[in-house]
């Protein structure tokens, strides 16, 4: 039978172990609806959207009470164990926020957040405290968000296969590269949302240049279409040729390009006529020095230097 206290009593009760059992599991269910219909309390304030997450932060810690050898022994235990699992997932979801931001410090660590968080119940058993001291209320608002809140339920729910049930449903069973699981429930899971911002962070910042990167590219071939476009309908052909070899660029690129090419065969036939052509009027000057004799070829030599003296005498 149920004494007063409301713990299973063995002696006399006659009963077999399945009734025993089943009536064990009423008093069960009736401590942990009463857990779970508490008011939720702080030192701190608590908006709307904060006292709702508490309290699933809340039922899950009764949730995991059930399951405790010396909680189906006794339920009043629940109460305890119950305080002591909040506290834990509190920890973890403050640690969580510091490792993502890159405010851990010296200050902010996880026998810190323990050692200041306090979880008690009221005497009157309808009121449960959560009083943070020398914790920030900037750093309790900025952790208190659905996504952290529910991924400490997946990683904490009594029957899940813990990190991994986590890794599995944040990254499509792919998990992530260089993240050790182990030590503490609360190293373990504020270690593995660092890990895996960080991996989405990167992810977004390599779609983002992928982005701006493809931008780019789109909005150079729209403009060169546009250019292409208003140069084929323009009225004058010569515009497309003075706006591309408008620059010095383009225009050494022409140069090496000329010097580059092959000489043409007949330009290079015409350029040997040409100086062939060129040398004859001075083999007919000499022809006509030939006709002359020995004295017309002084006279001519000192006519010559006579002229020439009077130019350089002027």
């Amino acid at each position: 039978m149920i004494n007063q206290n409301g713990v299973m009593s063995m002696s006399g009760s006659g009963m077999d172990d399945s009734k025993k059992q089943q009536k064990i599991e009423e008093v069960l269910k009736q401590f942990a609806q009463k857990s779970a219909d508490m008011e939720i309390e702080s030192n701190i304030f608590l908006d709307e959207k904060q006292v709702r997450l508490l309290k699933q932060i809340h039922v899950l810690a009764i949730n995991r009470a059930l399951h405790v050898a010396e909680v189906r022994h006794d339920p009043r235990k629940i109460v305890y164990y119950a305080n002591d699992e909040l506290k834990l997932g509190l920890a973890a979801i403050l640690m969580t926020h510091v490792l993502i931001n890159h405010m851990s410090s010296a200050k902010y660590t996880e026998d810190f957040f323990l050692e200041h968080i306090v979880v008690y119940t009221d005497p009157s058993g309808h009121v449960k405290h959560v009083d943070l001291t020398d914790i920030e209320q900037k750093v309790f608002n900025g952790a208190m968000t659905d996504e952290i809140v529910y991924d400490w339920i997946i990683y904490r729910s009594p029957e899940s296969r813990g990190i991994r049930a986590l890794s599995d449903e944040k990254t499509e069973a792919q998990g992530i590269e260089g993240f050790s699981r182990g030590m503490s429930p609360v190293s373990e899971f504020s270690r593995f949302e660092r890990k895996y911002y960080e991996k989405v962070r990167k992810k977004a910042k390599d779609d983002r240049q992928h982005t701006q990167q493809a931008f780019r590219s789109a909005f150079v071939r729209e403009i060169a279409q546009a250019a292409a476009k208003q140069l084929l309908d323009s009225q004058d052909p010569m515009t497309m040729a003075k706006l591309l070899f408008a620059t010095k660029d383009y225009e050494k690129d022409i140069e090496k390009l000329l010097q580059d090419l092959p000489v043409n065969r007949e330009i290079d036939d015409l350029s040997k006529q040409w100086a062939n052509e060129s040398k004859m009027p001075a083999k007919k000057e000499r022809g006509l020095m030939d006709a002359l004799d020995a004295n017309e070829k002084t006279d001519l030599l000192l006519l010559e230097m006579q002229t020439s003296k009077k130019n350089h005498i002027r």
